[in-house]
């Protein structure tokens, strides 16, 4: 086996993708950032959709309104569980900004990238992770990867969600661990540092979140808004 000490937890979030999808719903909308933004950032979002004309904000909470006013956004903000429950005049927009919504399909603008942290050959029918729910069907590459469910990652992706590892792509192999997942490459090679994409871009022939959206069963803003702490935001423009 040979394994990594370094560890990439990032969410690359394109706001050049979040402008153009804005600009495309200007003027008469307002953005439902509820839930950090559907877990892309609230304060960097905000920022970016003010810039790009958007003039009011739904948020989750009293406090995130008051971040929003602290970095002096000209916009109006209102506060509420759900959009019926706001004082929001104008057309409410929020999973399409984000190209998390499957009847309007568009851009993604969040990429989530792991690593691989060790790689193992083993031979068939090697039980995987927690409880042996998969087991390889010949001899195998097995590569961990340093992202668990303590960084948002639902437990019902296990044996479900595609991965691209290098330009493998493979699915979650075998339950989904507290700081890690397996992925069974079969014959490919991997090297720890590689990286891992969870969900990015189909032009890069990477899975999508609407993809493990379908395969989870899950709505997609759910997927992004869970995504803990531990993994760190990147923007560009």
């Amino acid at each position: 086996m040979t394994t990594s000490t370094g560890v990439r937890r990032h969410a690359h979030i394109d706001l050049s993708v979040l402008r153009s999808a804005a600009s495309a719903s200007l003027p008469d909308c307002a953005a439902d950032l509820r839930a950090d933004a559907y877990g892309h950032g609230l304060i960097p979002v905000a920022r970016a959709l003010a810039d790009a004309g958007v003039g009011d904000f739904l948020v989750s909470r009293f406090e995130d309104a008051a971040a929003i006013a602290d970095e002096g956004l000209p916009a109006g903000v209102a506060v509420g569980p759900s959009p019926d429950a706001t004082p929001v005049q104008r057309r409410l927009i929020g999973p399409e900004l984000f190209g998390l919504d499957p009847s309007r399909p568009s851009a993604p603008v969040m990429r989530l990238e792991a690593e691989v942290i060790a790689v193992k050959r083993v031979p068939a029918h090697r039980g995987v992770s927690y409880g042996y729910t998969y087991r390889t069907s010949r001899p195998s590459t097995l590569v961990l990867v340093a992202l668990g469910y303590a960084d948002g990652i639902l437990r019902v992706a296990s044996n479900r969600a595609p991965v691209k590892v290098g330009e493998t792509i493979g699915r979650i192999t075998g339950r989904i661990a507290m700081d890690q997942f397996v992925v069974d490459i079969g014959d490919d090679s991997a090297r720890p540092g590689d990286p891992v994409i969870l969900f990015g871009d189909p032009a890069r022939g990477e899975p999508t979140v609407l993809d493990w959206a379908d395969a989870l069963g899950v709505a997609a803003p759910v997927i992004t808004s869970r995504l803990g702490r531990r993994i760190e935001r990147t923007y560009s423009e």
